[in-house]
Formats: structure tokens, sequence, C-alpha cells
């Protein structure tokens, strides 16, 4: 059985609006392992499912998220680069859809006042009885916020290009259960050790079949990719 995993970046972000539902659903349908998002906090202190600080580039709006609210985020159309009318969607509506169907590598940026985001997500995931399919990833910073205001659910570590401190320190400090490796900051011999500590490893990203197989071959438990077409395609052809 194909064991390897695939996570789908902000839904099938390469070809549909990023971060939507739809992205999310169509995930799903094609046999994702996980989808990865990321969550920011409004003006009016509330979650809203975005990558960006700034609305700009995605929607045919501007500003910055913390300085709209939710009504005013949830009024922009966030397909309009690729045609498509979609809105904004809130971390409880993807758990209202896809809670238990997909596990949630959930991208914190921030954490807001006193673990705030943090905790809002955390009850979320107790109210869908969803710990064994969320996981939260950030750097150092938010991995300390995570550890002491949702120590519950699982932390994966995330190393920036000019952090200080190692991806594999990192996951030992902050108690991670995982890691998650940008191009070119991953070998073979520092998976194995992060794997011979009980720690899995994902790596961002891979669009083709050629890398997916490159990476699985080096270690990697999980793949982001853009593309969950093609990875949907790959693991059929795997499964031959």
């Amino acid at each position: 059985m194909f064991k390897k995993k695939f996570c789908a970046h902000r839904g099938v972000s390469a070809l549909m609006p990023e971060n939507t539902l739809p992205a999310f659903a169509a995930s799903l349908a094609l046999g994702a392992d996980e989808i990865e998002f990321d969550v920011r906090l409004t003006r009016d202190n509330k979650l809203v499912v975005s990558h960006d600080h700034d609305v700009g580039r995605i929607s045919n709006g501007t500003g910055l998220i913390h300085e709209l609210s939710l009504d005013e985020l949830l009024s922009l159309n966030i397909g309009v680069k690729q045609g498509w009318e979609v809105p904004f969607c809130t971390p409880e509506e993807v758990f209202e859809q896809f809670a238990n169907k997909l596990t949630f590598n959930i991208h914190l940026k921030e954490h807001g006042e006193d673990g705030h985001l943090i905790k809002e997500l955390a009850a979320l995931t107790k109210r869908y009885d969803a710990y064994d399919h969320v996981y939260f990833a950030g750097s150092p910073n938010e991995l300390a916020w995570m550890e002491k205001a949702a120590p519950e659910i699982n932390r994966v570590a995330i190393q920036l290009p000019g952090d200080e401190i190692g991806i594999y320190e990192m996951a030992k400090t902050y108690h991670c259960s995982g890691v998650q490796f940008w191009l070119g900051m991953l070998d073979e011999s520092l998976i194995a050790k992060l794997h011979n500590d009980g720690i899995w490893c994902n790596l961002f990203y891979a669009d083709d079949a050629k890398n997916y197989q490159k990476y699985f071959d080096m270690g990697v438990d999980t793949l982001l990719t853009n593309r969950m077409d093609l990875a949907a395609a790959y693991r059929a052809a795997s499964l031959r």
C-alpha cells in the first residue's frame, strides 16, 4: 500500500483560488491526506483563512487583514484573479465541512493577544473531536505560544531562511511531533536523525512526479503540493 502522504497546499492552489472552501473540497475529491491553510486575525479579533496579511494580491479589495472586520473581508471576492466568485472563509467553516475527513496542517503566523488565535483553533479542534487530524505549524515564536496556549495539539516546526536555530533543535526545544522543511534545507541524514527521535518530516513543496519520487525516496513523510491533481495521478500510477 502507498503510505506516503500528500498535503494540498492552500487547497489545489495552482488551479483554483487558494485557501477557499472549493479548493479544499477539490483536495478531498482528489484524495489528499491533508490540507494546509493559514489563519489570521481580523480587526474585530475574529479568525479568517488567509496566507497574506494584505488582501490586494488575491482579492478585489485593498487593505490589511488586521485593519478589516470579518464582515468586510467576507464581502470581498478572492477568486477574481481566476474569474471565480468566492469569498474568504473562516476556520470554523473549514472544520464544519472537512473535520476528520482530512488532516489540517494549520500554519500560524501570529498568535493574538494572550494566544487568542491559538486558543480559538484549539476550541474548534475540541468541538469537532479532531485531535488526531489537526496540527499547528510555525516558527519559534509561534511554537512557544502553541506549547503554552494549546499543549494538547501536535506542533510542527518550520525553519525559515535566516532562523538562528536549526530545525532539529527547534523541534526538540518545543516538543514538536513533526517538522516542515523548506526546499534546499534538508538532507537524508537530517531526516533519518529526526525519524530516529520519532519526529515526522514534511516538505514544502513538490509539484511534479519526478520531485514527488525524489523526496519520498529521501524519506520525507508528507509532501506539500500545489498540484494535487498531479499528485493524485502519481499516486494512482504508483499503486498499479
